[in-house]
């Protein structure tokens, strides 16, 4: 692996780079490196690259450049970052303004699906970051990493692009939305989304629904929806469904209160039966088999930590 080489400067461009090879355990296991550096532009230049199996982040540290996808040609100035799924075909120039970019190219057998839900939750290929100097830490650590000679660097190298691809993810929520001006600001979305997340944690055993929470935060329905998926990542249905299904494993696991008891508690009120056929659907196994498999023979010994003063508590 080379740091410096001939092969990497030119009369457009001088680069610092490392080429990657993961072994087949990282290949088939995990987010595994296939390039990173940093590059200068001489001169003003161009190149593109399409079908490339990789991921590419990068980020402008000087100057400024052009990069196009998917028929939309982006300017970006320092500051500036890029994630591109490199499947798709994508060019990039340098102009006058001569940029310094720093990259990695990366894959892994979740990528497709994890680039996915960034473009779902709003992603844009182009995006201007509050701070950029977080992403720049990371990809210089990546880029030590890689050159390193620690005996499980692929499992370290896979911590980095985790680190690096949740770091991305964060910047979904709250960018800048190109609409009019009956659209609610990013402070006051994450106060809706925040509060409604809060109050689901708390009052789970409670009804609830997406119209009763929208008219909760005056505001509509369908816009709660969009901007909680966004935020989280799963529907308002969905997270209430996942809360309440936590609590329950902790009922099941923690407490000896019977699985009718269980389901009260946790929001299902008296019908069991459908509160089994939802613990079965997320779970992949009935309430009753789920604490047989983690109990075995034993006794709960830990007392109930959700909802100890509704009835049945006396027998946790």
């Amino acid at each position: 692996m080379n740091r410096e080489s001939n092969l990497f400067t030119n009369e457009f461009v001088s680069s610092s780079r490392i080429l990657y090879t993961p072994s087949p355990f990282a290949r088939s296991s995990l987010l595994y490196l296939q390039e990173a550096g940093s590059l200068t532009a001489l001169k003003p230049h161009v190149s593109s690259r399409e079908n490339l199996q990789s991921y590419l982040f990068f980020a402008v540290t000087r100057g400024s450049g052009f990069v196009e996808y998917e028929g939309v040609r982006y300017e970006v100035a320092a500051g500036g970052c890029v994630f591109l799924d490199c499947r798709r075909g994508y060019g990039q120039s340098g102009g006058e303004d001569l940029w310094r970019i720093c990259w990695a190219h990366w894959n892994g057998g979740n990528m497709p699906a994890i680039y996915n839900k960034w473009t779902e939750r709003g992603g844009r290929p182009v995006f201007r970051p509050e701070n950029a100097t977080p992403f720049l830490a990371l990809l210089d650590r990546l880029y030590n990493v890689a050159y390193g000679e620690d005996f499980i660097r692929d499992m370290h190298i896979h911590e980095q692009l985790v680190c690096l691809t949740t770091r991305i993810m964060e910047q979904t929520v709250y960018e800048d939305r190109r609409a009019g001006d009956s659209r609610i600001s990013a402070p006051e979305e994450r106060i809706h989304v925040g509060a409604v997340k809060a109050y689901i944690d708390t009052h789970f055993q409670e009804p609830l629904s997406l119209e009763g929470l929208a008219e909760m935060c005056y505001v509509n329905k369908n816009y709660l929806a969009r901007i909680f998926k966004e935020a989280y990542g799963v529907t308002v249905g969905n997270y209430i469904q996942l809360v309440r299904i936590g609590k329950a494993k902790e009922l099941l696991r923690f407490s000896a209160m019977p699985v009718e008891q269980c389901s009260d508690a946790c929001g299902y009120g008296a019908d069991s039966n459908y509160f089994s056929r939802v613990f079965k659907k997320v779970e992949g196994c009935s309430p009753s088999e789920f604490r047989k498999i983690w109990m075995g023979s034993k006794t709960p010994d830990t007392p109930a930590r959700v909802g100890s003063k509704r009835k049945g508590d006396e027998q946790a």
